[in-house]
């Protein structure tokens, strides 16, 4: 598992060489990789099984776990020391694009499941 979240988070440069793809591609891929697994074999619209869905929702869960550790530092407050220092203190904050767009992408994630299960009556056989 360490050695999976290191490739994500690595753009699955393992040599440090430089010449990885960036983070958002590399989840981006792992994540159709895992539809052509899990969904590749489903023929019919109909509920995922349950082992399909569990292995799902665990492998989604992995990869987006490593958007949390993306972020960007700002300033949040300045303090002044005694000798008249300026101290900026930096909090760190998911990084623009992934705070804009991951809430999206779990959305359409639960919508997918959702629409999934809504399929009750087989009647396109």
């Amino acid at each position: 598992m360490k050695e999976r979240f290191a490739k994500l988070l690595l753009g699955e440069d393992m040599s440090r060489s430089g010449k990885g793809v960036c983070t958002a591609i590399t989840i981006s891929n792992s994540i159709a990789n895992l539809y052509a697994t899990v969904f590749g074999q489903n023929l019919r619209l109909e509920p995922l099984n349950s082992e399909k869905r569990a292995k799902w929702k665990r492998e989604m869960d992995c990869l987006l776990s490593v958007c949390d550790c993306i972020v960007e530092f700002i300033p949040t407050t300045s303090q002044n020391l005694r000798d008249g220092t300026a101290l900026e203190i930096m909090t760190s904050r998911p990084r623009a694009d992934i705070y804009i767009n991951l809430p999206a992408l779990r959305k359409l994630d639960t919508m997918l499941i959702e629409i999934l299960d809504s399929f009750q009556d087989r009647e396109f056989r």
